[in-house]
């Protein structure tokens, strides 16, 4: 039963609404991922107010997921807020240097750039809050 040593090596298991959340929060950014391709998915009301808003949104997803998918794991490991945060300023960092510092992969957007930003500060609210709230002791 390898899953019962995983589950064993577990400082941590998350509650059930912090289990339920990770996965919804992950529909979420897909669904405005794949909007950018699928006018059937998109949101009417966000593009009233912003109509770029799904040229933009695949690094805020992208940001999101990377995040909160290494944070979700790692906070069940044991990492510290410390240790988090550097993860999150580390994936902010090369956000900012494709978006802004690497033509021949991507063309420079400074909105782009933004937008990633925001995906790794909301994937940041979310460990917090589950580092803080939504884990109990792993008593296996």
């Amino acid at each position: 039963m390898e899953l019962d040593k995983i589950i064993k090596s577990l400082k941590y298991v998350p509650k059930i609404w912090t289990a339920l959340s990770y996965p919804l929060l992950l529909l979420i950014s897909l669904i405005l991922f794949f909007g950018r391709n699928f006018e059937n998915i998109r949101i009417r009301s966000i593009l009233d107010v912003m109509p770029d808003f799904y040229n933009h949104i695949s690094n805020f997803s992208i940001s999101f997921i990377i995040y909160i998918t290494i944070g979700y794991v790692g906070v069940m490991l044991g990492l510290t807020l410390k240790h988090i945060t550097i993860i999150g300023i580390f994936i902010l960092f090369l956000n900012l240097i494709i978006e802004l510092l690497i033509p021949f992969l991507n063309t420079p957007d400074k909105t782009d750039a933004i937008y990633g930003i925001l995906g790794v500060l909301l994937g940041f609210v979310f460990l917090l809050i589950i580092k803080n709230y939504g884990l109990k002791k792993n008593e296996l």
